[in-house]
């Protein structure tokens, strides 16, 4: 619901009454995640998705029969066998799709969290007695307790929505409205100039850090969030770093890499890479990794926190323009990679 939460409001200050399909639950492969939300108001307006198109019609319909007076229910979608052609799922896994009546009163909460950056969580009733009640629980530590409060703000710390059962018979589904995790992205390089705009594309909060201020520069990083001039090591000291952080370290810089890949490694970042020519692999000293590791080459992104790219030969490039658009289509897997984690 979060990426449609400014029509949602935008419709309920207009007066419309809305209903909603969120997926509550993933079997197997499926086009979006828990969360996933298609609205539909009382003027036949549609907004967002549940799947990109496989079972949206159908949604739709049991969304008017909700506006229309009738209960909200469970409905479960997966691959027809038998028909092809049914409402199913061609990618073969199953989904499970909330149609519910939306709260118009929690709108307003929802949109002004999501502006603010504030972490929250949405909660959802399956519970056959009391199906369709919504709530909001804040992700402060100090806000509401209980085991429900407890588990929305467990999601909340990994970004994950999911059903969780507070007490025996109740089930509930935590839609997270977690912060935009944080990508550090150190050396003012036109490798990371091509980064920013694919980390942005997958939700994150980008920060460019480089002490050369010269490269450092709003023109070169438009997209960015945030552009820093400490060194590296001193700007991961009070950087926020958790769970779901990433950190990568592209100066090609040994006096730069060493000292802040030391405090990448001893963080709970979800992911620390590095790049870097051969030459720099064989000189980065082996207490810049972690016991168990090689010195020079951390595990790739799919084995563990780190992955290091040795760098390409730049005399088989066509030039700026050439290496701009290699770097894009070479960094996108290693962010999935830090999104979907190890």
């Amino acid at each position: 619901m979060k990426d449609i939460i400014e029509i949602l409001e935008r419709w309920t200050r207009e007066g419309s009454a809305v209903a909603l399909g969120s997926v509550v639950e993933r079997i197997g492969a499926a086009p979006r995640d828990p969360g996933a939300t298609l609205a539909v108001s009382s003027k036949h307006e549609v907004a967002g998705g549940v799947t990109g198109g496989c079972v949206e019609p159908a949604v739709i319909r049991e969304a008017n029969e909700v506006l229309e007076g009738s209960r909200g229910r469970l409905v479960h979608y997966g691959l027809n066998d038998g028909d092809g052609f049914d409402v199913g799922l061609n990618c073969g896994g199953k989904i499970v799709v909330a149609v519910y009546r939306l709260d118009p009163e929690l709108v307003p909460p929802i949109a002004e969290a999501v502006r603010a950056d504030r972490p929250i969580a949405v909660t959802l009733r399956l519970d056959e007695e009391r199906f369709g009640e919504q709530s909001i629980i804040s992700g402060e530590t100090n806000g509401s307790s209980g085991a429900l409060a407890t588990a929305a703000r467990s999601l909340l710390e990994i970004g994950e929505s999911a059903i969780v059962e507070p007490d025996v018979g109740e089930k509930v589904f935590v839609e997270s409205y977690a912060p935009r995790p944080d990508m550090y992205l150190f050396g003012a390089s036109d490798h990371v100039a091509a980064l920013v705009p694919i980390a942005k594309q997958l939700g994150y909060r980008v920060t460019v850090c480089d002490p050369r201020t010269v490269f450092l520069t709003r023109e070169r990083f438009p997209d960015a969030d945030e552009l820093c001039d400490e060194w590296p090591d001193q700007f991961l000291e009070h950087a926020s770093i958790d769970p779901r952080t990433a950190i990568c370290m592209m100066t090609h810089d040994l006096k730069f890499d060493v000292p802040a890949l030391k405090l990448a490694l001893a963080s709970n970042a979800g992911f620390v890479g590095a790049t870097a020519g051969d030459r720099d692999r064989r000189r980065r000293p082996g207490t810049a990794a972690r016991p168990g590791r090689h010195p020079d080459r951390s595990p790739d992104a799919r084995g563990g926190r780190g992955h290091d790219r040795r760098a390409a030969d730049r005399g088989k490039r066509g030039g700026p323009g050439q290496a701009h658009r290699e770097d894009h289509v070479r960094n996108r897997p290693l962010l999935r990679a830090c999104r979907s984690g190890p």
